[in-house]
């Protein structure tokens, strides 16, 4: 949890200063006697301005580690609490410490500004000249000639201090070092994946697609709707046939006279009636017969025929009855 702080802090600081400070001191409750946690809580107070905690945290920091690489950085937060002294005393005492370059050039710019607090503009000068402006490009060097482009300005020398900004700019392109006046990228570090998206085309032959199929389905069940149709024309049509045939069974004339004579002329006989179970092809193309009717039907139509078949020969019994007598 420490070191999540920590990196939160570091990652904050130019962003959101005071978020990194209240990770700075979220890390600083959990362990306050690791020398890490108490140099990024001096570093974050010294970028939310609160100079008084720089200078505690870094300088316990300092004597935890045996570190000096934050020394520039303690004397401008003495400056910036009202010390311009202190900070000329820890460049004094630096002549005699190890210090790498770029520690040691921002302690003399520290030490400038320091005299440029106390009024005291030519020993500004005086410490900025003494430095080596041919030294290797570095972020150093650029924030060098920064500085001596202010201290040119304070002495009013406007034309000299713009030719020094603006090398100090070129520098620091040419180095990939901030020149200190540019806005932080919150993208810095992040990097950004483009998804490409698909084409309108693509998806409109997808739709044409998908209608497509949608048709050849409907077309399908239209296929076999037609198909129940034609079966079930073709049973009636079957049935129609049968009921047909059952009826030219049933519906004979009878000759037969009244008093059993065969010379004796037959009635007139009156047109057979049409058969209620008859209906025309193109009627029972129009209506739909299952199959359970159609036998029912037939079932009623071959009773009528078995009931007529015994009646005639009932009769057919009774006249021969009646021939034998008249012979006796």
């Amino acid at each position: 949890m420490v070191s999540k702080h920590l990196v939160a802090a570091g990652g904050l600081l130019d962003l959101d200063p005071e978020r990194a400070h209240e990770h700075a001191k979220a890390a600083m409750a959990r362990a306050g006697r690791v020398a890490v946690v108490r140099e990024a809580l001096g570093i974050a107070a010294y970028y939310v301005e609160d100079y008084d905690e720089a200078v505690r945290e870094l300088r316990t920091h300092r004597r935890i580690s045996g570190s000096n690489e934050n020394i520039a950085l303690i004397a401008d937060a003495e400056r910036g609490r009202g010390k311009p002294e202190k900070a000329l005393e820890l460049h004094a005492s630096a002549a005699e410490l190890d210090l790498d370059n770029d520690t040691r050039t921002e302690l003399v710019i520290v030490a400038a500004g320091a005299k440029s607090d106390l009024e005291d503009l030519p020993g500004a000068r005086r410490l900025i000249e003494a430095e080596d402006f041919t030294q290797k490009p570095s972020g150093a060097l650029v924030r060098l000639m920064s500085a001596y482009a202010e201290v040119l300005r304070l002495h009013g020398e406007s034309e000299q201090a713009d030719k020094y900004e603006e090398l100090s700019r070129r520098t620091a392109k040419a180095t990939g070092t901030l020149f200190g006046d540019e806005e932080p990228d919150p993208n810095l570090g992040i990097e950004i994946e483009t998804v490409e998206e698909i084409p309108d085309e693509v998806e409109e032959a997808d739709e044409a697609d998908d209608e497509a199929f949608d048709d050849v389905e409907e077309t399908s069940d239209d296929t076999e709707d037609a198909d129940d149709v034609e079966e079930t024309s073709d049973d009636t049509e079957e049935a129609s046939d049968d009921v047909e045939e059952a009826t030219d069974d049933v519906d004979e004339p009878s000759d037969v006279a009244e008093d059993g004579s065969d010379e004796a002329e037959a009635p007139h006989a009156e047109a057979p009636k049409a058969s209620k179970t008859h209906v025309s092809e193109k009627e029972l193309k129009s209506v739909k017969v299952s199959d359970d009717e159609i036998e029912a039907e037939l079932d009623e139509i071959l009773a009528e025929a078995e009931r007529a078949d015994d009646a005639a020969t009932d009769f057919a019994a009774k006249t021969g009855e009646s021939e034998a007598d008249a012979e006796q």
